[in-house]
């Protein structure tokens, strides 16, 4: 039997941050990821709340180190319709800019971060068992030995492998409806020449049946998604690099930014990707980054919600090793829950067109826009926004004074 302070499931960024912060808060920590890296993973653009995240954990330095592209801001499109959120314009908060990243660059470059300032890293082992009230962790490592880790603390940062929702039976029915993301990367699409190159864009497809990211890096290469239901998937009866094509073809400004460009690899999808959970957190563990809840890519919110989860459980760990007392219910689920149920409401309100009625009304007063930037710059738990306050009814009312109009 081995023992460590804190034993870590995963080594994307919401585990990464989370290590980081705990072994410079003096404690042991052995952190197991199941693949090698560098390895490719979907998510690649990121908010301004990641940079105070990031810097607040003394991890910020090496990202900015590594050169990732400048994100200033979102722009929305569909034809005749055309809105741009800078990040800058928001309600004043710490952090107005952030990165376009290839994700196994980032999760690479942060986990090195956490190894040096001391986690303890090991790759190609799996946890192939949990008990929860000896807290111990089982692993079968790369040679196919089998370990045993008895941690003060659990963090469960497995990402889409979610392995102790799915070893404690945790999973529950998301509740947001089923949809896929079909992807690629090509190089030589026409960037804007206005400054706002290194922005993401969504490009709106049809009547709000598909929509499609572009989010740009600095080498040339372009990510370019698709997002729709699987019934509409389905109902074009292509294959993904047919659908992805046709998709690009038959919107306006997707058409004419990657009218020479060329795929560099093959188009790929993630399908049925939301998921949420029982709950967050044990007597001895907690759940974090998208071992907890995933959302919707639309508004960027995945990286942003797995950095604060895995520093706020780092956090709370921190308090609770040092013997003070922690409410985990309030000071971790209702915490998190409040932040995801903003993004959750704007992505609702995405899908269903109300949002669009806002992002691309005419005369929205400063106050609004500027609230709106905060949400999408990943600024959910701030009281003095009034989407944070109350985001379904504050998305309702303001339809009603725009469409009043």
């Amino acid at each position: 039997m081995k023992h460590c302070d804190v034993f870590i499931i995963g080594g994307g960024p919401a585990g990464s941050i989370a290590g980081a912060k705990l072994v410079q808060a003096g404690f042991n920590v052995k952190l197991v990821e199941r693949q090698t890296f560098p390895r490719f993973v979907i998510g690649e653009s990121l908010l301004p709340r990641c940079n105070q995240l990031l810097a607040e954990a003394n991890m910020l330095e090496s990202i900015e180190n590594a050169g990732f592209q400048f994100k200033g801001g979102v722009a929305f499109q569909t034809p005749g319709k055309f809105e741009i959120y800078h990040f800058a314009d928001n309600l004043g908060e710490a952090h107005n800019s952030s990165f376009q990243v290839k994700r196994e660059l980032f999760d690479h470059e942060l986990l090195k971060d956490a190894e040096r300032k001391g986690v303890e890293v090991e790759f190609e082992s799996e946890v192939i068992a949990y008990d929860p009230e000896a807290n111990i962790v089982t692993v079968r490592t790369k040679q196919g030995d089998i370990e045993r880790y008895q941690a003060k603390k659990v963090i469960d940062a497995s990402g889409y492998g979610r392995v102790l929702p799915r070893l404690l039976d945790l999973d529950s029915t998301p509740k947001l409806a089923l949809r896929r993301a079909t992807f690629c990367r090509v190089e030589g699409d026409i960037r804007p020449a206005d400054g706002t190159d290194g922005y993401i864009y969504v490009d709106i497809h049809g009547d709000n049946d598909a929509w499609i990211w572009n989010i740009p890096f600095n080498d040339g290469i372009t990510s370019v998604g698709v997002v729709c239901t699987e019934e509409f998937f389905q109902s074009k009866n292509m294959n993904e690099s047919e659908f992805w094509d046709h998709i690009i073809d038959t919107t306006p400004a997707a058409k004419a930014r990657y009218a020479h460009a060329k795929k560099i690899n093959d188009v790929g999808f993630l399908s049925g990707y939301s998921a949420a959970v029982k709950k967050l957190y044990g007597s001895n563990f907690v759940l974090v980054g998208n071992a907890s809840e995933f959302l919707d890519p639309v508004f960027s919110s995945g990286v942003t919600l797995a950095l604060e989860s895995g520093s706020v459980a780092a956090d709370l760990t921190i308090k609770e090793l040092n013997g003070e007392t922690v409410d985990w219910q309030v000071e971790y689920e209702d915490y998190m829950l409040r932040g995801i149920n903003v993004f959750r409401e704007f992505v609702t309100a995405w899908y269903d067109g109300r949002l669009q009625t806002i992002f691309f009304a005419d005369d929205k007063e400063p106050r609004i826009k500027q609230s709106i930037t905060s949400v999408l710059s990943g600024y959910v738990w701030n009281p003095k926004n009034f989407f944070v306050k109350n985001s379904g009814r504050a998305v309702d009312t303001l339809v009603s004074i725009i469409e009043a109009r």
